[in-house]
């Protein structure tokens, strides 16, 4: 422990040691300069706040000069003085902020309320990170208004990225720490009705040619690997003829479920085999709304899910030097979709989805094998509640809204009519 007046060229020249040291000011008492031996420097302020002593923290000696840091000490020992802390005030003032909210409060919260909160903290933090320091309640509407006019996004990202933001200002409300949420009468920006894009027969048909060629491809590249092992007296990879399965993997199966049931890509990949029952019916839980649905399955999706579960136990068995005994089930992932090499549930399946997407000739996503379902549904005369409740919406206005106006059929009955009427 050293004790000198301090100047900014001391402070400037101040080098590292061995171990960590103290470098005090005599100018204000209890002012010093911590050095460690990585070379940080910050300064910090020694205070007793109603008889008990702590080392305050001003800030580091590259972001705030030697000025800066005596008028701070003075400050917190003014306010030491008074019996208030200053680490309480900072730690009061950065909880009134959109950052030190989300990090003190809202991340416990959302954790323990949704399953995955990653998309939600990350809107928050990325998204928002203009207002990261803004107290809650500066979040204004105008300054709102100022930052969606900055963004390059659709209307309807703009809506979910700004209700977000807007829901948990009104948590920082019901919570007490904001009088009342600034962003209460935000108005959702208006989004322009577009046609539902949906795949069409031929589509749908060459879907699943390009599926159909790259299992092919896949099975015989494993062929040709087994005789190469077999070769060389290697234990050979699940055979898929001796497996009776026509596909090499998870995807055709994916695919083709969506295109049946209408589930959401999360949906589905969080499939597990306890959410289908002997009946053929599964029990879809969406980690959208945290509200679950029955769906009853074709039974060609049926057939597909049973070899695919027993192929993904021959892959498991094989990874894990296993018998392959039909009764053996404690190796078994309870997730119906799984990656082959690791038998651990899939997380994503981009790298291959997008090389099926590459052969097709027309645009094609997950989202647009849903909405082919319910398209399909429509087409067919299901009542759109029926629709809406297969679907999972919250809210069958959304059905009407999307799904209607596909009711192609009924709209060219409606107009033969006239010819009917008398005028």
């Amino acid at each position: 422990m050293q004790s000198k007046k301090l100047s900014q060229k001391i402070v400037d020249e101040l080098t590292p040691r061995e171990k960590r040291y103290k470098q005090y000011d005599d100018n204000v008492r209890g002012l010093f300069v911590r050095v460690s031996p990585s070379g940080l420097k910050v300064y910090y302020i020694f205070l007793r706040v109603n008889g008990r002593g702590t080392d305050f923290k001003l800030g580091p000696c590259s972001e705030m000069t030697l000025k800066a840091a005596r008028l701070k000490a003075i400050e917190a020992l003014s306010s030491a003085r008074d019996g208030t802390s200053p680490a309480d005030t900072r730690r009061t003032q950065r909880s009134n902020t959109l950052e030190g909210f989300i990090e003190i409060s809202y991340k416990n919260y959302i954790s323990s309320v949704h399953k995955d909160p990653s998309t939600t903290l990350w809107t928050l933090s990325h998204c928002f990170s203009v207002f990261s320091k803004t107290p809650l309640s500066d979040i204004t509407v105008q300054k709102l208004d100022s930052w969606r006019s900055s963004q390059s996004l659709a209307p309807a990202t703009l809506n979910r990225r700004t209700a977000t933001l807007r829901a948990a200002l009104s948590k920082a409300t019901e919570w007490g720490i904001t009088t009342h949420n600034p962003l209460a009468s935000l108005k959702l920006l208006k989004v322009p009705k577009v046609p539902v894009e949906f795949l069409t027969k031929d589509q749908i048909v060459e879907l699943r040619t390009v599926l159909a060629k790259r299992d092919e491809k896949k099975i015989k590249q494993r062929e040709a690997f087994n005789k190469w092992r077999a070769a060389r007296n290697k234990e050979p990879f699940p055979d898929y003829d001796h497996l009776e399965v026509s596909f090499a993997d998870y995807l055709t199966p994916l695919v083709n479920l969506i295109l049946s049931t209408g589930l959401r890509f999360g949906e589905a990949i969080n499939l597990q085999w306890s959410d289908i029952n002997e009946e053929g019916t599964l029990t879809a839980k969406s980690p959208k709304t945290s509200s679950f649905r029955y769906i009853p399955l074709l039974l060609d999706v049926q057939s597909d899910l049973k070899r695919l579960k027993r192929l993904n136990k021959a892959n498991a068995g094989f990874n894990d030097h296993k018998s392959l005994n039909e009764d053996r089930t404690d190796y078994i992932s309870d997730n119906v979709f799984v990656n082959p090499e690791t038998n651990r549930p899939l997380k994503s399946v981009k790298t291959a989805w997008n090389g099926v997407r590459s052969k097709l000739s027309f645009e094609c996503d997950f989202r647009m094998l849903r909405r082919t379902f319910g398209s399909r549904l429509i087409a067919n005369g299901t009542p759109v509640y029926h629709v809406s409740q297969l679907l999972g919406h919250s809210n069958i206005e959304t059905t009407q809204r999307w799904y209607l106006s596909l009711n192609l059929d009924a709209y060219r009955s409606a107009v033969a009519s006239i010819d009917e009427l008398n005028f």
